[in-house]
């Protein structure tokens, strides 16, 4: 299992910054953030998604 901070150098400034803008503008301000346990949960399959797409990045 790699790092955030790994995933983060795998995925480059400009990838990881649009993922983590796209949660604000679709998660954070949204109803999903007001119920505590269901933000974690989708908090936790982001940072999922960014360790896969850190591992396909790397196979190439």
């Amino acid at each position: 299992m790699t790092s955030p901070t790994e995933q983060s150098e795998r995925l480059g400034p400009k990838i990881e910054a649009e993922i983590e803008s796209w949660f604000v503008e679709a998660i954070h301000h949204s109803p999903v953030s007001r119920a505590t346990e269901i933000f974690n949960h989708v908090r936790v399959a982001v940072d999922a998604l960014k360790a896969r797409l850190a591992g396909l990045l790397q196979e190439h």
